[in-house]
């Protein structure tokens, strides 16, 4: 088995450091204990669970099986812990409201568009990457974020947003769902098993953008202060 994680390493290494790398996002908010606040609590268990799918598919592709299927399911999930945190850190009800109701109807329309792509769901072999799903939850994901950043700028309630460590967080997941809106598409189509569409340096792009935001949300962790960091 570590044979196979070592040569699946070697040959995809871009794919297999962003897997590795979010362990230590996770070790610093346990060491920082930035868990006593909510919003990185909530960002510590997407995290886990980030980890926890990611590894399976390392061990899935390193035996060479097709591990759409965990990116598929980690869709929704991934939209619903990411998106809770901006339901915690929004204050205006009318937009914490909004964030809401949407986390259902994005989880039904997943599951629509897995099912859609995939009539035959017990076909792992042959099952295919959702075709609008990464699309939309990075539409949904980029609105949350700048109208976040929009209230930030206009309360004037943080002082520094460079030493704020929620601003490298959001940082880190503009950078992510940016270029998850461009290249989802190409990728539902280059991700067949049996048919791998040949795309060069662009089949790298999400895991180095994946790579860097959790760089960034290793920096704003590190900025996590013993008492307050922002202005009541």
């Amino acid at each position: 088995m570590l044979e196979n994680y070592v040569s699946y390493f070697q040959r995809q290494p871009f794919a297999s450091i962003p897997v590795f790398l979010t362990l230590l996002p996770i070790f610093l908010i346990w060491r920082r204990k930035a868990y006593q606040d909510r919003t990185f609590l909530i960002l510590l268990i997407y995290l886990i669970v980030k980890f926890g799918i990611d590894f399976i598919m390392f061990d899935w592709a390193s035996e060479k099986r097709n591990t759409v299927i965990f990116y598929n399911l980690g869709v929704p999930i991934r939209y619903i812990l990411i998106s809770w945190m901006y339901y915690d850190k929004l204050e205006a009800k009318a937009q914490k409201l909004w964030v809401l109701v949407m986390m259902p109807v994005f989880v039904m329309f997943s599951i629509w568009d897995m099912i859609d792509t995939n009539p035959s769901l017990q076909d792992l072999h042959n099952h295919k990457m959702v075709l609008y799903s990464t699309t939309v939850e990075s539409l949904l994901m980029l609105f949350w974020i700048l109208l976040y950043f929009y209230n930030t700028i206009r309360s004037l309630k943080i002082p520094n947003l460079l030493s704020y460590p929620f601003f490298w967080i959001c940082s880190g997941l503009l950078l992510y769902y940016s270029s998850f809106l461009f290249i989802a598409p190409v990728l539902h189509y280059a991700s067949q098993w049996e048919q791998w569409l040949e795309i060069g340096f662009l089949s790298h792009i999400p895991y180095i953008f994946e790579s860097v935001s959790i760089i960034l949300f290793s920096i704003g962790i590190l900025q996590f202060p013993n008492g307050p960091y922002a202005k009541q």
